[in-house]
């Protein structure tokens, strides 16, 4: 099964093992998953190809849930609406048999960004890091306010394109994502996910607390705890990679 947002682009889903195998590709990123930065009809594209599930997941993504690679897909059309940056979706497509899924791939368009948010939290002087800071945090609350919660909200997620003296922030890797009401918890939850500096946290708190109009000293107790749990749960991944 494939779904693309225009006709043009049937060539490159319905071939995609040949266009994501060619030698000539540059391989963006190669751990759990695996994207590739592609040419077609000379314009560039990155296909993510998402790692084959174990035997269980082949059932559920068979008959289920929807695959990474159409949740991907849906979700970009979705932010799109919603006039969020996300790099724009080109299509998706499944591969399987009659009873079991076995993988499947997105395709976006390519989008040049200059950094990452993350480059901003590991760099106390990177140029323009406050304003960089407080856009982000306007960015942060227009997904809040939209109703858009990144389940994997994090430094590496959040891409931003300098332009002229503006910047502009997308969010990528939107496969696991919910679209719902968000009430102070679930704000300060999504945000515990960036970074655990103090001073970084205090400054980004202050200016979404103005934002939101909700007293500053309210939603750093909210965010506070919800460090205490981000930090316990990355502790345990930790621990348990130990074991394996």
């Amino acid at each position: 099964m494939y779904k693309v947002t225009n006709k043009k682009f049937d060539k490159l889903i319905t071939n995609i093992k040949n266009y994501f195998n060619d030698s000539s590709n540059t391989t963006l990123f190669n751990k759990r998953n695996v994207i590739k930065l592609i040419e077609f009809d000379d314009n560039k594209y990155v296909i993510k190809s998402f790692k084959i599930p174990h035997i269980i997941n082949k059932i559920v993504y068979k008959f289920f849930r929807d695959s990474k690679a159409k949740r991907s897909y849906v979700n970009s059309l979705k932010l799109e609406s919603l006039d969020i940056n996300t790099p724009k979706p080109i299509g998706y497509i499944e591969f399987g048999s009659l009873f079991l899924f076995k993988d499947s791939y997105y395709v976006s368009e390519f989008f040049d960004y200059d950094f990452e948010i993350r480059d901003i939290f590991n760099d106390k002087n990177f140029k323009n890091r406050n304003e960089i800071l407080e856009e982000f945090v306007k960015f942060t609350y227009d997904l809040h306010q939209k109703g858009v919660y990144h389940i994997d909200y994090s430094p590496g997620n959040v891409i931003i394109k300098q332009i002229n003296d503006k910047f502009e922030f997308s969010i990528i890797d939107v496969n696991r994502m919910k679209f719902c009401e968000f009430d102070l918890d679930l704000r300060m939850k999504n945000f515990s996910k960036m970074t655990f500096d103090k001073d970084d946290n205090k400054y980004m708190i202050k200016i979404y607390s103005k934002l939101i109009n909700i007293d500053y000293k309210i939603l750093k107790e909210k965010l506070d705890f919800y460090l205490v749990e981000q930090k316990k749960y990355l502790d345990r991944k930790k621990r348990i990679k130990k074991l394996k």
